[in-house]
């Protein structure tokens, strides 16, 4: 998987038909088993050269994924707050509660501003408030 990222890194408009990889399940890993397109066939120092950018694009979009499931997981308690409260019902969340979510699904959000994407293989999320669930 990790090789076919590297391509499309390398080659930001190549298309997936340009080119085929495999992997014969042994040991070896994935690699080129034909060339299609009109760029030259990448080198493996080529392919070396952004490993660790694409490693890092990965380890972000998994983060990403993380980070919208527990957003999901609070939205629908804010939207009810805010229906409720319009409707003139007696809201689900105190003020205190609604002001801590927001702020908890604001650090959610921030996640993705840790200087160090290194950092993120073990990111600090926020702890959502126990009442919330």
């Amino acid at each position: 998987m990790s090789l076919y990222y590297q391509i499309k890194e390398l080659y930001l408009d190549i298309k997936d038909n340009e080119f085929i990889l495999q992997d014969d399940s042994n040991g070896t890993g994935a690699y080129i088993k034909e060339w299609k397109s009109a760029y030259l066939k990448p080198t493996q120092v080529e392919l070396d050269s952004v490993k660790s950018i694409t490693e890092t694009k990965l380890k972000w979009a998994e983060v990403r994924r993380k980070r919208d499931a527990l957003l999901k997981e609070c939205s629908w308690l804010i939207e009810r707050h805010i229906t409720q409260k319009a409707l003139g019902v007696i809201p689900a969340l105190s003020d205190s509660e609604y002001t801590k979510l927001l702020q908890y699904m604001q650090d959610l959000r921030d996640i993705t501003k840790q200087a160090n994407p290194d950092a993120i293989v073990y990111p600090v999320y926020p702890v959502k408030p126990t009442w919330a669930d």
